[in-house]
């Protein structure tokens, strides 16, 4: 077994990498540089996951190590159990390091059939993502979520039907998930989708009191690409006649338009601006590609709403918006 001096340095060194790896994550999404983690999410959890357990497992010898020194210190070493344990150390750590493995053991499994790894709030009790998004009966709404970003936890719990489950909030960030069939009104707007599959709602790190940005999945079932195409039209044209504002990305520099051909912007529909709120309209697909399928035509897909304050949303200054063309 290593010195004390080691395996604190082993703890600190499992601990600094995972604020390290969070923050990083963090700095990249507030850069712009990744909007949806995507297929990079799960990697991600299972690497936080990872040095999580290092960082656990490398404590244990750190505070059995830090007790009995301090009883050596003490004077208390010929005292009978101090003097046991003294001479047991390794094999005491070694003990409480298998009944973590074995405990380890039965809770992984479950933890990821229960969803540890997938994105937030898709997974309701009782399905996969696919099972979730493909089902046709979903049952009553179980009420309506109010929410927008910059209001507080609490005005967010107080306007809304939806029975907001605290039980749901993650420990690791603060934000608020759920996975059942609700409607979500964005608050101060005419905006309301109904029967939404899933919510990940999150605050500000500096403020965890107040929601920072909300992801919403707003499709009722899985779909295919051409309702997928269909079902965003729509969703622009509700837009629209709400007095949202289209946004698209202005290529300023000569450098940018020669990267986008020569344009001199870029095409509108996805982005979306009211009262001081961003809101961007996304896919995601829910099932395997398949070697040689038609990418017009296929996948099972789900769509959802990202919301952010305007000035919080990543790279801002290079959007214009306006009335949407028509």
């Amino acid at each position: 077994m290593f010195s004390l001096q080691t395996h604190v340095i082993i703890c600190v060194s499992f601990f600094a990498a995972m604020i390290a790896v969070a923050m990083g994550g963090n700095a990249l999404q507030a850069a712009g540089v990744v909007h949806d983690l995507g297929a990079l999410r799960t990697p991600f959890l299972i690497l936080i996951f990872i040095l999580f357990l290092g960082f656990g497992f490398s404590a244990i010898p750190v505070m059995v190590k830090i007790v009995l020194g301090f009883q050596r210190q003490l004077g208390n070493k010929n005292v009978p159990a101090v003097a046991a344990a003294l001479r047991a150390e390794n094999r005491i750590i070694y003990a409480i390091w298998a009944l973590l493995a074995a405990g380890l053991v039965v809770a992984i499994p479950a933890a990821i059939k229960g969803g540890l790894f997938d994105p937030p709030g898709i997974e309701p009790a009782g399905g996969s993502v696919a099972q979730t998004a493909s089902d046709g009966d979903f049952g009553a709404t179980s009420g309506t979520l109010v929410a927008r970003p910059g209001m507080l936890m609490s005005q967010m719990v107080h306007a809304s039907s939806l029975a907001i489950d605290p039980a749901r909030q993650s420990t690791w960030t603060g934000s608020v998930v759920g996975g059942q069939v609700f409607d979500f009104h964005i608050a101060g707007t005419n905006i309301v989708f109904p029967r939404c599959r899933y919510y990940f709602v999150a605050p500000y790190t500096r403020e965890p009191r107040r929601i920072e940005s909300i992801n919403i999945g707003v499709s009722p079932s899985a779909i295919g690409p051409g309702e997928l195409e269909r079902s965003n039209a729509s969703l622009r044209q509700k837009l629209a006649a709400d007095g949202w504002l289209a946004g698209h990305e202005e290529y300023r520099g000569e450098e940018d338009r020669t990267l986008h051909g020569g344009a001199s912007r870029g095409p509108e529909g996805s982005l979306w601006l009211k009262n001081g709120i961003v809101l961007r309209i996304g896919a995601r697909r829910i099932d395997d590609a398949v070697e040689g399928e038609h990418a017009r035509t296929a996948g099972r897909w789900i769509q959802f709403v990202d919301l952010w304050q305007h000035d919080d949303y990543p790279n801002i200054e290079r959007y214009a918006f306006a009335p949407q063309s028509k």
